[in-house]
């Protein structure tokens, strides 16, 4: 052996020895090569309560391509929607590797008193087909709505062996390796055939290479045809051949093989084969598909049967005829097939959906597993979305923006994005990350840091009113100073200003957050210290933010997702739950990754975040999220707050009720003037998002209400109500913190302002014959 030759084979041997481990791993794990995670909806679990309202359950079944049927039975995928009951065949968990629900497809009855789900009967499964699972409730399955592709962009779902129909097998190994079950990874009748061919063509032209050997190719090995990768392929294929077996080495060739090309992506995998050329499931193959596909291996574009039928056609024969030869049919069979004609089926695959949902579960993902096992791994990702409210939101979202701002062409385009959280678990229901959001786009709901304006708030009202908190104590009654003042800091002095103008000498904690006054929540943050809210919002999920004089009025950046969060605090008793999108995640070969539960951390007392719901409801009911109830129509119990920036730059609202957490931001890309305030632009597109997706659920009241005492209280003297109070608000407090001092000020002069003020506006709407304008005015924007 020359000293060249015994190098080669060395540095080929430490290859071999180093990959060893990579065998190991395939064996235990499945494939590593490029299987993309495909990602599925959430299931609906079928049981009664109000969790599962008649509409809700008729567009979940809409969403899923349940068709109505006009009587029972209904069918796998069918449905009769009576008055009073709605019927369905289950399609079951066959094709879907669920970890809540397996089985095949059944029957089952549900009864409604108009939306709210009675009762729940399971009429059993169909003659013929898998039983149903009997330990679990029944389910509407998830369904995939997306595939996480790597650069590559190859399309791959793994199948085990067992479900790959026996003549595919028979009919790859009959042409492109017959003594596949005998040989140890070569066949040196082959090997020597092709070099003597390729020793006359002066180069690399036949392959000869065993099973085993494209499987090692494909896994290690590039595509150029060198004498050298050849060896180090063959010494590859006797490594595999003595860490898997002989079915392991089929499935996984079966699964990874290259079968052509569809536009920009490649087809690999007997699955997405079936797919591709003829619309159907690999179960479902026949004797004369599976010879067409075994055929076109060795050329798959070139004998595509979309671009070169005759080819193709040939192709096929050729395996037909080897099948006779290994005696797997026999000639008649042979010749029956071949006088059939070709028969494809182009099946596009299905459209990229739900692309601001994929890049946050695509995020998650790298944080949950190795870096590129969400692409190469064939994992199957379960995701916590709602099919119906992620779609209605998408739509309801570009609808609200458009409805805002049509778009001229050649102007900016107005933007807007949206979240909806379930505030118990974390879970992500919904993510709209723009108007009309694709693949690869900017998600601006997670990704858009924007200055979140008067919507930070909330959070510096729970640190002040948090007992627990060191320092001075605060009450929803405590009065605060909301004159105009300067704030001394580091850049010089800083003069903030409520909206119109409207400033008092003291205001309760209760009134500044309800017409988000400016200038008293400075005076509030300046209290309770900067720093002291910084370790808040750090705690409420929202970052490191930077501890200026105006962090309690927004001027930190933080992502409509993050702040979203941040309000499940006030549903979830003082607790945020991390927001996730994965629900499980289950490997090529059926087993479960690592489950990850809810996380829980404590932020306030369950007592501070139910005086902040009830003070937040009072924003809706009293304060500047008025319009919600009154112009918009969401009528249901609901607590929020809304954000607006200066200049009007960006709008948001973030409002909860019992069930759910949704927040909404608008604006542009580039910042400029939207024109006016969050209760004009933010407010609309959240209430025309939310008021169709709680369609059928029932309005709940706030569990947090009843912990709370209800007090009248005069606003700016924070004692209770007299008669002749000019204004009087009604208060959420703790147990036993409500004021009992009755108001002692006397109001003449307030009195006499009101009426004052009231004249003047009446006879200025009366010269220009329009409604008087609110006097009352808030603090947005700064």
């Amino acid at each position: 052996m020359t000293a060249v030759a015994a190098g080669f084979f060395a540095a080929s041997f430490a290859s071999f020895r180093s990959s060893v481990h990579d065998f190991r791993n395939l064996l235990r794990s499945g494939p590593s090569w490029s299987f993309p995670a495909r990602l599925y909806t959430a299931g609906v679990t079928i049981v009664p309560g109000p969790d599962l309202p008649r509409t809700y359950l008729l567009r979940e079944l809409a969403a899923r391509g349940y068709r109505p049927a006009p009587k029972p039975p209904a069918a796998p995928g069918r449905f009769v929607a009576g008055t009073r009951d709605v019927e369905i065949g289950l399609r079951g968990f066959d094709a879907v590797p669920d970890p809540e629900g397996t089985g095949g497809p059944e029957r089952v009855r549900v009864e409604f008193d108009h939306e709210r789900a009675l009762r729940v009967e399971r009429l059993g499964g169909y003659a013929g087909l898998p039983p149903p699972d009997s330990l679990h409730a029944p389910r509407l399955e998830p369904v995939p709505f997306s595939e996480l592709l790597d650069d590559e962009r190859v399309r791959r779902t793994w199948v085990p062996l067992a479900r790959i129909p026996r003549v595919v097998q028979d009919a790859v190994i009959a042409s492109e390796d017959r003594r596949f079950r005998s040989h140890s990874g070569l066949d040196l009748r082959s090997n020597a055939r092709a070099l003597l061919a390729n020793v006359r063509a002066g180069g690399v032209r036949q392959g000869g290479s065993t099973l085993t050997q494209q499987l090692a190719r494909g896994l290690f090995l590039g595509r150029e045809r060198t004498y050298g990768r050849k060896f180090t392929e063959a010494v590859f294929a006797l490594g595999i051949e003595r860490t898997l077996d002989k079915d392991q080495i089929l499935e996984m060739y079966l699964n990874s093989i290259y079968w052509g090309q569809d536009g920009s992506d490649g087809i690999a995998g007997i699955a997405e084969a079936a797919r591709h050329y003829f619309g159907m499931p690999v179960d479902s193959l026949t004797l004369g598909q599976a010879a067409l596909l075994a055929g076109i291996i060795p050329g798959p574009n070139t004998l595509s049967p979309f671009r070169s039928p005759g080819a193709a056609r040939r192709a096929r024969d050729g395996v037909l005829r080897d099948l006779v030869a290994v005696g797997t049919i026999d000639r008649a069979t042979a010749a029956r097939e071949a006088a059939r004609a070709i028969t494809t089926r182009y099946t596009a695959p299905a459209p990229e959906r739900f692309a601001a949902f994929a890049t946050l579960v695509r995020d998650e993902l790298s944080r949950r597993v190795t870096p590129d096992a969400a692409v190469h791994q064939g994992l199957c990702v379960f995701t916590t979305m709602d099919a119906v409210w992620q779609a209605e939101a998408e739509s309801l979202l570009a609808a609200g923006v458009a409805r805002l701002d049509p778009g001229a062409r050649g102007q900016p385009r107005l933007e807007g994005a949206c979240v909806v959280l379930d505030p118990f678990s974390g879970a992500v229901r919904a993510v709209v990350g723009g108007r009309n959001m694709g693949p690869q786009e900017f998600n601006r709901a997670t990704h858009a840091k924007r200055q979140p304006g008067s919507a930070i708030k909330p959070v510096v009202y729970a640190a002040a009113l948090d007992p627990e908190r060191p320092g001075p104590r605060f009450m929803p009654a405590t009065t605060l100073p909301d004159l105009r003042r300067e704030f001394a800091t580091p850049e010089g002095p800083w003069k903030p200003r409520n909206d119109a103008d409207d400033y008092h000498e003291r205001v309760t904690l209760a009134k500044a957050l309800a017409k988000s006054l400016n200038i008293a929540t400075a005076n509030l943050v300046e209290a309770i210290g900067a720093r002291t809210v910084v370790r808040y919002a750090e705690r409420f999920g929202l970052g490191r933010l930077r501890p200026v004089a105006s962090i309690g009025l927004g001027s930190n950046e933080v992502t409509l997702l993050s702040l979203t969060s941040a309000y499940t605090v006030f549903s979830n008793r003082g607790q945020l739950a991390e927001p996730t999108t994965i629900r499980a995640i289950i490997t090529a070969r059926g087993s479960a990754r690592g489950a990850h539960p809810t996380r829980l951390a404590r932020v306030i007392p369950p007592e501070t975040a139910a005086l902040m719901t009830g003070l937040l409801e009072d924003v809706v009911i009293f304060g500047v999220s008025y319009p919600l109830r009154k112009t918009y129509g969401f009528a249901r119990p609901v607590a929020g707050k809304t954000g607006t920036t200066n200049d009007y730059r960006d709008a948001w609202f973030i409002g909860f009720t019992p069930q759910v957490v949704a927040g909404v931001w608008v604006g542009y890309d580039q910042p400029m003037s939207l024109g006016a305030p969050a209760a004009e632009v933010a407010l609309p597109v959240w209430a025309g998002i939310m008021t169709p997706l709680l369609r059928g659920f029932p309005a709940l009241e706030f569990g947090s209400d009843k912990t709370l005492d209800l007090a009248w209280i005069d606003p700016y003297t924070g004692d209770l109500a007299r008669s002749d109070c000019p204004s009087t608000m009604r208060v959420p407090f703790a147990r036993g913190t409500a004021p009992r001092r009755m108001c002692a000020r006397d109001h003449t002069a307030d009195w006499e302002r009101i009426r004052a003020e009231a004249l003047a506006d009446s006879l200025a709407a009366d010269s220009a014959h329009v409604a008087p304008p609110d006097t009352t005015g808030s603090g947005e924007p700064e």
